[in-house]
């Protein structure tokens, strides 16, 4: 019984070792037959499905091929445990350990953390899959060791210059749009703005990021060319050259500016956690972060949760409302995908971590944009959601976020044509995001209530192609498609998610109330589906 059977160790700080009972070495040899174990090892509960695990190891191969190379490591690994092979549970769907008999170094209270090494030191498994896995479960051991070593979270420091070439009209244009771009920064991540051009910078010069927009006016045309560095090794992170129509593109942040806006500050910050030291909080807390958002718009429900992890890391860390916020939208959208088995309680949870998150982070415009959409998406309070809208945007006009909570809040609040321009406004901004699929999809959603089909099956298309497997996409997509009596694509649409989304059939869109179409269903958008039936 596994009550009385002795355990297997798997020890995963450093090279894996698999372990019987008497210290024999049951090691599996082969790398994806350790990675195998491995990620059982820390899967929730210690399972997971065989297409997730297919996914992981053998990404690139197809479906057929996949399936068989993962029972041909099944087999091994059995082979590899030999009398301890009884922890290896399998059934048609789903592979575990047995968590009575399976004992993990990384799982136990008591690890060493004052003697950092790598999990799974030496493993190269050369699916890419894999490797994103691996560098999230590094860094939340990583996070692990430097929660215990004492560090101050100091902020990064954004000197924002600029260069008019003899004009200081032009400076101080150049120096407004080098501090938007800082200042969009600061929203990401703890950090402080500096202005001008240091004069001295010698050993007491501690700056972390330099953003610079130098002006140049000729033949009646101005052109800004805008530059970020990392300040100790001069590395450039992001630069474009941008045409001006003249300067009130940049006092009144024109769409194009914002947009420059936007896409500077996302590139920045995405490329931060590789520059700045791990030691520092704020490059620990932003690189969870990071990693948490590609899982969280997603919109899968283990994504969701591992998302969710990470950010209470982040927070652990660095102490930053932020990320409060973003802990407050996963309940939201696992609220709307009706993802877990208690909506009240996603619902209660939501709303703390929406009032902490403005306790720290209220004069943050990103904060008040996800707040803003929180109070939309979950508690149904379209007064609220535009006033934190609204203030988003007029703090920073260049904040995609805050546009596109404004729009979901407009649209709650029964103004459907402001809610489609401000929708348009944020879509154009995040045009360039690695996340542009949340715009593109609200815009779908929001393009229907105004009764534009085609602008509606445009909108849901691009995020399609941004997120292939985005299911909100394509099931709008399906019924869009069969109310245009565009039942071909229809048909197509419906078997892609039959192949991305486990479960799926015509019959549950149609007729499973737990299935998450409610806004569909409630509007009568399903009915034309039936034709496929």
């Amino acid at each position: 019984m596994a009550e009385t059977a002795e355990k297997v160790s798997i020890a995963m700080v450093g090279p894996l070792i698999v372990s019987g009972p008497g210290g024999v070495v049951l090691t599996p040899t082969g790398a994806k037959n350790q990675a195998l174990i491995a990620l059982l090892a820390l899967s929730p509960g210690m399972s997971r499905s065989r297409r997730w695990i297919e996914d992981k190891l053998w990404s690139t191969f197809g479906a057929e091929q996949a399936s068989a190379n993962l029972r041909q490591a099944l087999t091994k690994l059995r082979a590899a445990l030999g009398d301890a092979s009884g922890i290896l549970l399998s059934d048609r769907l789903n592979i575990s350990l047995d968590p009575a008999r399976v004992s993990v170094d990384v799982l136990q209270p008591d690890l060493r953390l004052d003697q950092p090494r790598d999990l799974l030191e030496g493993l190269d498994v050369r699916d890419p899959e894999f490797e994103d896995w691996l560098r999230e479960e590094r860094a939340q051991l990583r996070a692990r060791y430097d929660a215990v070593r004492p560090s101050e979270a100091r902020g990064i420091l954004i000197n924002c210059r600029a260069d008019g070439h003899g004009s200081a009209t032009s400076a101080l244009i150049g120096e407004v749009l080098a501090n938007q771009i800082g200042e969009n920064i600061a929203e990401h991540v703890r950090a402080w703005r500096q202005s001008g051009r240091p004069i001295d910078a010698g050993k007491d010069d501690h700056r972390d990021l330099d953003v610079s927009c130098d002006l140049l006016d000729q033949d009646g045309n101005s052109t800004v060319f805008v530059r970020v560095g990392h300040a100790p090794s001069g590395k450039i992170l992001y630069s474009k050259l941008h045409k001006l129509d003249g300067p009130d593109d940049i006092l009144g942040t024109s769409r194009d500016i914002a947009t420059l806006v936007f896409e500077a500050a996302d590139r920045v910050v995405g490329k931060l956690p590789l520059m700045i030291e791990n030691a520092r909080p704020e490059a620990r807390a932003t690189a969870l972060s990071r990693l948490a958002m590609y899982r969280m718009f997603s919109f899968e429900p283990d994504a969701l949760r591992e998302a969710d992890s990470l950010l209470r890391q982040a927070h652990d860390v660095d102490n930053n409302g932020l990320y409060l916020g973003w802990r407050s939208l996963i309940r939201s959208i696992q609220f709307i995908e009706l993802l877990e088995t208690n909506p009240d309680a996603l619902k209660e949870e939501a709303e703390a971590l929406n009032h902490q998150a403005l306790e720290t982070g209220a004069d943050n415009a990103l904060v008040q944009a996800l707040i803003s959409q929180v109070r939309v998406m979950t508690l149904g309070d379209a007064a609220g959601g535009i006033d934190l809208a609204e203030q988003a945007v007029a703090r920073n006009p260049s904040n995609g976020f805050g546009w596109q909570a404004l729009a979901a809040a407009s649209m709650l609040a029964g103004r459907p044509e402001d809610a489609l321009r401000h929708s348009e406004h944020g879509r154009a901004i995040a045009r360039f995001s690695p996340f542009k699929h949340w715009w593109d999809l609200y815009h779908c959603i929001i393009s229907v209530a105004c009764g534009n089909p085609h602008q509606a099956i445009e909108a849901g298309e691009a995020a399609a192609r941004a997120a292939p497997s985005f299911r909100p996409a394509h099931r709008h997509l399906l019924a869009l498609y069969a109310m245009d009596g565009q039942f071909e694509k229809a048909q197509e649409t419906a078997t892609r998610l039959t192949r991305i989304e486990p479960g799926f059939t015509l019959d549950r869109i149609l007729n499973d109330d737990t299935y998450p179409v409610r806004t569909l269903r409630n509007t009568g958008m399903l009915e034309p589906i039936r034709a496929l039936l």
